[in-house]
């Protein structure tokens, strides 16, 4: 179960530097979803999480520690076996549909990435990092994904 504040963003801008999703991402939010931010890196809003499914729940920041002892709180009313036992159903139930499967191949697939990373894709990355640190390299990384289409990084809308 994953809870996060209003404020939060979410995103994977590493695949912006010759990088790879993970499989996660597409368990819970759905193959489209997860495409449009595996192949952009593009930064969404806690509300955006929440549509899709990477998240269950926004609340306030200062309410977010709170709520999530208040669900475990619930959690703790259910007898500890039914607890493990719902938990077992749900994760080999994923395990059944083929989740370590796909958690496997996401590691080889992330290690071909990882290896096949062309010079001329990351050098200019590399070379703003040594000139001017890490702002520099997140500039070079993310300045021609600005502004975003929506969500935290997008131009205010009309009205909004």
């Amino acid at each position: 179960m994953t809870y996060a504040s209003e404020d939060a963003v979410f995103a994977q801008p590493e695949v912006r530097m010759i990088s790879n999703t993970n499989f996660f991402w597409t368990l819970n939010a759905g193959y489209k979803h997860a495409l449009r931010y595996a192949l952009t890196g593009d930064h969404i809003d806690a509300q955006e999480a929440l549509r899709i499914g990477i998240i269950n729940d926004v609340v306030p920041k200062d309410e977010l520690i709170d709520t999530c002892f208040r669900i475990v709180e619930r959690i703790a009313l259910v007898s500890p076996e039914t607890v493990k036992l719902n938990l077992a159903v749900a994760t080999r139930g994923l395990e059944m549909m083929g989740l370590r499967n796909a958690l496997m191949l996401n590691d080889e697939l992330s290690a071909l990435v990882q290896s096949s990373q062309r010079e001329d894709f990351k050098r200019y990355l590399l070379d703003a990092r040594k000139q001017g640190g890490m702002r520099a390299f997140l500039q070079r990384r993310d300045g021609p994904f600005q502004p975003e289409p929506f969500g935290p990084r997008s131009k205010p809308r009309d009205g909004a």
